[in-house]
């Protein structure tokens, strides 16, 4: 694909230096017939779902797996993967799609397809929707807030006490000193300096922030020396703070995780704030990644519990499986759940959002490859997106395939 690309802008290149401005149709013409041909050579290509290869994936699926078709597009039309959005719900019909259609002549249309409608759009700019996308991951992600957005301003509070601006002064002894190598010039020089100073500073005040609390749900936490990091989780019902308390004499200033859904806290004796936070979706469990004052690492928990990190540069990351509660951390091409070494992979390991531990903490689903592989021995080929999903009060597995240009959603028990 590559080589045929690489020719046909050649081609391009070389038309558009001999082309004279009475031949600019005849060159935008040979561009969309270019388009046209590169378009053909990417669909050959196996992407994700790709309609070209539809019928060559090996697939297998057990009948508790169901499909439902979201919707059908044009004979002649392509997904335009860069500017389209597909969310996974509860909902099977939340999809925004951009898809281009490039006819014989040269000439490209486009189309939007939003929940059952399709509409004409312009192919330069085509205005979709996507903020609904979902978050495609096999776990529960904190969401971290900057702590000077408008967001976090809701939740935190500052105590600030106010302060006078020193007013910039001489005193007699210092002109006498300064005389002994300063010229009168000089010196009256340095006097109406200071007097504009002095008239520049005069009543006013500065402020600092003393302390700072959150208040969330109704609930006072704190006050506390200083505010580090603060997350929300997805739904926005619970948060978790990296906070930093004097110790006794204020000599030393302690960092501390706290959070709303649960009493217990991570103490931190190094001086270094963590790297991240992560949580278990009932919030019971939380747990940071810190380095230590040696820089070293270490995973720090709710429990109490510290699990060194031996190479950072092979830690793929930790976090909760969203049933279960089981701890998971991907870190030297393993995967280990609950202390136990689950899985060690070849190569370079998956994301940790592409690894979805069974419920028992024994089982794992994982993409990889573009191939979707289940615990229980199901797999499909080039799904379009992932995730998982809660629904009537259940988890489950729901992905999207491109099909004889139909956009087919699946679902699958957790």
């Amino acid at each position: 694909m590559k080589k045929s690309v690489c020719v046909l802008f050649s081609l391009l290149v070389v038309l558009s230096i001999g082309m004279t401005a009475n031949g600019q149709g005849l060159l935008n013409k040979l561009k969309n017939k270019a388009n046209q041909e590169v378009n053909k050579l990417e669909n050959k290509v196996v992407s994700p779902g790709g309609s070209q290869d539809t019928k060559a994936n090996k697939n297998k699926l057990s009948a508790n797996v169901s499909r439902n078709v979201v919707l059908k597009i044009g004979a002649n039309e392509s997904i335009d993967y860069s500017e389209s959005c597909i969310t996974l719900g509860a909902s099977i019909n939340q999809v925004s799609v951009i898809t281009r259609d490039i006819k014989e002549n040269g000439n490209m249309q486009c189309f939007r397809y939003e929940n059952g409608t399709r509409t004409a759009v312009s192919c330069e700019n085509p205005v979709r929707d996507c903020s609904h996308s979902s978050l495609q991951c096999s776990y529960n992600k904190l969401r971290s807030l900057e702590l000077d957005s408008d967001e976090a301003k809701k939740f935190i509070v500052d105590e600030t006490e106010s302060h006078s601006i020193a007013v910039p002064a001489i005193s007699d002894q210092q002109l006498k000193m300064m005389s002994a190598y300063m010229t009168k010039e000089q010196i009256d020089e340095m006097k109406k300096t200071m007097a504009e100073a002095q008239k520049q500073t005069a009543g006013k005040n500065y402020t600092v922030v003393k302390s700072r609390s959150i208040k969330f749900n109704g609930k006072t936490y704190g006050p506390f020396s200083q505010l580090s990091q603060f997350y929300l989780t997805p739904d926005s019902k619970n948060f978790y703070a990296v906070v930093v308390e004097a110790s006794q004499g204020g000599s030393n200033l302690n960092y501390k995780v706290i959070s709303s859904g649960s009493n217990a806290t991570i103490p931190i004796a190094s001086m270094i704030a963590p790297l991240s936070c992560i949580a278990a979706s009932d919030n019971s469990e939380f747990a940071v990644v810190v380095p230590t004052n040696e820089m070293k690492y270490q995973v720090l928990t709710s429990k109490g519990k510290t699990i060194n990190i031996l190479d950072m540069t092979r830690f793929g990351g930790v976090w909760y499986t969203p049933a279960g509660n089981h701890f998971a951390i991907l870190s030297n091409n393993q995967l280990s759940v609950d202390g136990q070494v689950l899985k060690t992979f070849d190569g370079v390991a998956p994301e940790a959002c592409d690894l979805f531990v069974t419920p028992d903490g024994k089982g794992l689903t994982t993409v990889i490859n573009n191939v979707l592989s289940f615990a229980d021995g199901d797999y499909f080929e080039y799904p379009m997106q992932i995730s998982l999903v809660n629904v009537n009060g259940k988890l489950n597995y729901k992905w999207l395939a491109f099909e004889n240009q139909e956009i087919v959603v699946y679902q699958k028990p957790y």
